[in-house]
């Protein structure tokens, strides 16, 4: 019994060995997670210089004076027509300057000239032309003859621009789409004075914002003293069709754009989380609405003329569903006089729906 028990423990060593010898004459190794993964991350490195390369010769730098001061600022080339330059930036990089010129590098300043702006959603034009001397090529984001850009969130972007000052030329910095509204993108790819005006591209390369703005503290009080609390990773550009939209009024009317007012004070109502300042609107709701935007005044107007009332509900405009003050400007900035705005109102005092086409002004 004793022989057997021995055979048998012999055998069972002799099989481990065999087990642990085969396992170590394998062919191959089992690559680990992280390993799998530098293929994908090399791919989209290689990607993303590759396209830095092609499109950064459309992104340039704006220097803009006036007697007193100076601004510097990021610009995007759109379009070119029979060697003249377009370009896109912020109408905040240019206000109130006298002279505008345009930076691509080296030691050499293009002399611009501001075909027009739109102060309501910060967007300018400029155009210049290569001189005799020319240049590197211009490459050109050709914005109008994209097919409509799906930007979701967590999408790879890059921005471009001049960060603190025309020496950073071109610097490019990477993040992703944090939130898109009807007229924003939130990025987390670092900007900063300079930037303003620059492009926010995804991977492919195709223009998708221009950069406007950050956050850079919020208040919060600590001990009954308000303090600054740093931001980070909390960037804003404008959305590629406000951009379109605000290029095509810019070029039509060849000068400053006047968005006009409808001359009615708002504030946003929600049934279940009022603010305070609001709680005594939330009676006036229709019962089938749970948010919409109260009229809480109503000023001298093309609103006034065409009949909205104070208390009025408003649940529409031009047919899309109204829920925020942003839902209603972000239409409005788009109009011009001579536009009609169509609004279905919901009237408290006569518990009915009304429909007013207000013509602009």
């Amino acid at each position: 019994m004793k022989n057997l028990k021995k055979w048998i423990a012999a055998c069972l060593c002799i099989l481990c060995l065999c087990l642990v010898v085969g396992c170590s004459f394998t062919t191959g190794k089992q690559p680990t997670d992280i390993e799998q993964e530098k293929p994908t991350i090399i791919e989209i490195q290689n990607d993303i210089t590759e396209t830095y390369k092609k499109i950064s010769s459309g992104c340039v730098g704006i220097y803009a004076t006036s007697d007193t001061t100076g601004s510097v600022g990021s610009g995007v080339v759109y379009k070119e027509e029979n060697g003249l330059y377009y370009v896109v930036t912020n109408h905040h990089v240019i206000e109130d300057m006298n002279t505008v010129r345009i930076y691509r590098g080296g030691s050499r300043y293009i002399k611009a000239k501001v075909v027009g702006s739109d102060e309501k959603n910060d967007i300018a034009v400029l155009t210049f032309s290569l001189d005799l001397f020319g240049g590197s090529e211009v490459y050109v984001n050709d914005i109008f003859n994209y097919d409509d850009e799906i930007i979701t969130v967590g999408q790879t972007v890059m921005a471009i621009g001049c960060p603190l000052g025309l020496e950073n030329f071109n610097t490019l910095t990477t993040g992703v789409v944090s939130r898109i509204s009807k007229t924003q993108i939130q990025t987390n790819a670092e900007i900063n004075p300079g930037n303003s005006g620059g492009g926010l591209f995804n991977a492919s390369g195709r223009l998708i914002g221009i950069n406007t703005q950050k956050e850079v503290y919020t208040p919060s009080e600590e001990n009954g003293v308000v303090v600054d609390i740093p931001v980070e990773g909390l960037g804003y550009a404008i959305h590629i069709d406000v951009v379109r939209k605000c290029i095509k009024d810019i070029e039509s009317k060849k000068g400053e754009i006047t968005r006009p007012l409808l001359g009615l004070t708002v504030i946003a109502i929600n049934r279940y989380i009022p603010p305070k300042d609001a709680e005594q609107y939330v009676e006036l709701l229709p019962n089938t609405i749970e948010q919409a935007l109260i009229v809480t005044g109503v000023d001298k107007g093309v609103a006034k003329k065409a009949g909205v009332l104070e208390n009025d509900v408003i649940l529409k405009a031009n047919n899309v569903d109204i829920v925020t003050t942003e839902d209603l400007s972000s239409i409005l900035n788009l109009l011009l006089a001579g536009n009609i705005l169509k609004l279905e109102i919901y009237r408290p005092s006569l518990k009915q729906t009304m429909t007013f086409n207000i013509t602009l002004e």
